[in-house]
């Protein structure tokens, strides 16, 4: 073989290496159990009542990294003529969270997730999940702890 002809094989084998090291980069992806962790324990396993209309969906396309089911924010103007609506959040409802998690990837970074169950009207037990910030907090449930306290200030102050 001439050396011209090793070079060029060298180099194509180099640029192989890379562009597979870049694909593994982008598609590399890890999910962690935070369930544990002190940040997301007192989320866990204990009643929030919802302060902001909510509603259970499901993703067609399976973009949710745990779950098919998600809980949407938004306004019951916004849910009022939704069909995709497999059950809807009130103001004063209840919801519980069962577990936490992490989803990383190198293309996304760090992702936390809360995750429940919900009982549907067809008697399906289901698990969704809710996309949470790194340090949580809850802008759409309160804890009846937490209710009873706002409630006894708006009292107090008029």
């Amino acid at each position: 073989m001439k050396k011209s002809t090793i070079i060029i094989l060298g180099i194509l084998v180099t640029v192989l290496v890379f562009i597979c090291l870049f694909l593994w980069f982008i598609a590399y992806s890890s999910t962690t159990d935070l369930s544990q962790d002190a940040r997301f324990k007192d989320y866990l396993n204990k009643p929030f009542l919802v302060k902001q209309p909510s509603a259970l969906k499901r993703n067609a396309e399976n973009l949710n990294r745990f779950s098919d089911y998600y809980i949407d924010i938004s306004s019951e103007e916004a849910f009022k003529n939704d069909k995709t609506i497999l059950k809807k959040y009130k103001v004063g409802d209840t919801i519980i969270f069962t577990s936490a998690k992490k989803f990383f990837s190198y293309h996304v970074g760090d992702s936390y997730y809360l995750l429940g169950n919900e009982k549907l009207d067809s008697g399906n037990i289901i698990e969704f999940q809710y996309n949470a910030s790194f340090e949580y907090l809850p802008a759409i449930w309160e804890t009846l702890e937490e209710f009873l306290e706002r409630r006894k200030l708006e009292k107090d102050f008029p």
